[in-house]
C-alpha cells in the first residue's frame, strides 16, 4: 500500500483469511480506520528549573537544603552575611535623625527668646542711631559757626550713617525671625529627609536579601555553593526543579511540524509500559531553529533531515513520569 487506505474503498472479499489479515496490514502501515497516519517519536521527560540567587553579595553562612529535598515557596534556602552592613545601617539611621531634626526646627520657626533678643538689639541700635543723628545736627551747626573743624563734622557724619545702618540691619533680622523659615528651605529639608529615609530603607532591604528564599515549589536539583564561599549578587546558589510543570522534549521533522496545529494532542508512553499506561499532552513551544540538519537544506532529501526541538506539555497526576525518563510521543 502506497497511500492512506480506507476499508470502505476495498471491495468485498469472500476469502475469510484476507478479511482477518486486513486490520493487521493497516496497523503495520501506520494507518487508522480514518486513514490518518500515527507517528511515534522518542522523547525525554523534562521540568522547568529555577535558580535561587541573592540580590546582594556576601559570604555564605549556611545552605539549608540538600539535593533531592522538597522545598516550598518562602522556605529559606541559604543565609549570607556582610561584615559592613551593621555599620551602614547605623550611619543611615543617624543621617535620617539629623535630617528630621533640621526639618522640625525649620517648621517651628524662631523661638520667642530669639525674637525678644532681636527686639532688644533693635531698640539699642535705634537709640544709638538717634543719638548719632543728634550729634550730627549739633556738629553741623557748630561747623557752620566755625566752632569745629571740617574734620570733626565728617567724623560725626560717618558715625551717624554707621549707626543708621546697624539699626536697619537689626530691624531686617527681627522681621526675618518673625516671618519664620522660608518655604523653599522647608522643602529642601523635606527632600533631605526623604533621601535619608530611602537610603535607610535600602540598607534594611539589603539585610532582608541576605536570606535567599524559594520562589517556587519543587525539588532541589543541585547545590551550587557551600558555606564559607563569597558570592556576588546574582550568583545562583540552589537550582530548584518545578515538579508541577513537567514536559516532554521531543524532536519532530519539518513535514510533521507543518501539519500539526498549535495545541495538537499527543499520547505519551513509557518504553516498558503496558498498553494501558499512557498519558496525554499537548504540543507547546516549537524552536524556530532546526537541528540535526546540513548547513543549507536545498534538496528534498536534505529537507527530510530537518528536526525541530518541541515542547509537549504533560498531563500527569500519577507522578510516575520522573525527569530524565525516556518516553515515546505519538501524534
Amino acid at each position: 500500500l502506497t497511500g492512506p487506505v480506507s476499508v470502505a474503498s476495498i471491495p468485498p472479499m469472500r476469502n475469510p483469511s484476507i478479511r482477518v489479515a486486513l486490520p493487521l496490514l493497516l496497523a503495520l502501515t501506520g494507518c487508522g480506520g480514518s486513514g490518518q497516519a500515527v507517528r511515534t517519536f522518542p522523547g525525554t521527560i523534562e521540568l522547568d528549573e529555577s535558580d535561587a540567587a541573592p540580590l546582594v553579595g556576601g559570604r555564605v553562612l549556611k545552605i539549608t537544603f540538600d539535593e533531592g529535598d522538597t522545598v516550598h515557596v518562602g522556605d529559606t534556602l541559604a543565609v549570607l552575611t556582610q561584615s559592613q552592613l551593621p555599620a551602614t545601617l547605623e550611619d543611615r539611621r543617624a543621617r535620617l535623625a539629623a535630617a528630621e531634626s533640621r526639618l522640625a526646627d525649620l517648621r517651628r520657626g524662631s523661638r520667642p527668646a530669639e525674637i525678644a533678643r532681636a527686639e532688644a538689639e533693635l531698640a539699642a541700635l535705634e537709640a544709638d542711631a538717634d543719638r548719632a543723628a543728634r550729634d550730627l545736627a549739633r556738629a553741623t551747626q557748630l561747623a557752620h559757626d566755625t566752632v569745629i573743624s571740617r574734620q570733626d563734622l565728617d567724623r560725626a557724619t560717618s558715625a551717624a550713617e554707621a549707626a543708621a545702618r546697624r539699626r536697619d540691619a537689626a530691624r531686617a533680622t527681627l522681621e526675618v525671625l518673625r516671618e519664620g523659615s522660608r518655604t523653599d528651605q522647608v522643602r529642601t529639608a523635606e527632600s533631605e529627609v526623604a533621601g535619608a529615609r530611602a537610603q535607610l530603607n535600602g540598607a534594611r532591604a539589603d539585610v532582608g536579601e541576605l536570606a535567599v528564599l524559594a520562589a517556587v515549589d519543587g525539588v532541589v536539583l543541585g547545590r551550587l555553593a557551600e558555606p564559607g564561599e563569597v558570592v556576588a549578587a546574582g550568583t545562583p546558589l540552589i537550582t530548584i526543579g518545578v515538579v508541577s510543570r513537567r514536559w516532554v522534549r521531543v524532536y519532530l521533522p519539518a513535514d510533521l511540524i507543518a501539519t500539526l496545529p498549535a495545541g495538537a494532542p499527543a499520547t505519551i508512553r513509557l518504553p516498558a509500559s503496558t498498553a494501558t499506561q499512557q498519558w496525554t499532552g499537548t504540543l507547546g513551544a516549537i524552536n524556530p531553529r532546526a537541528e540535526f540538519t546540513p548547513r543549507a537544506a536545498l534538496t528534498e532529501e536534505e529537507r527530510a533531515d530537518l528536526l525541530f526541538a518541541t515542547r509537549v506539555e504533560l498531563n500527569d497526576s500519577t507522578g510516575l513520569l520522573r525527569p530524565g525518563l525516556p518516553v515515546t510521543v505519538q501524534f
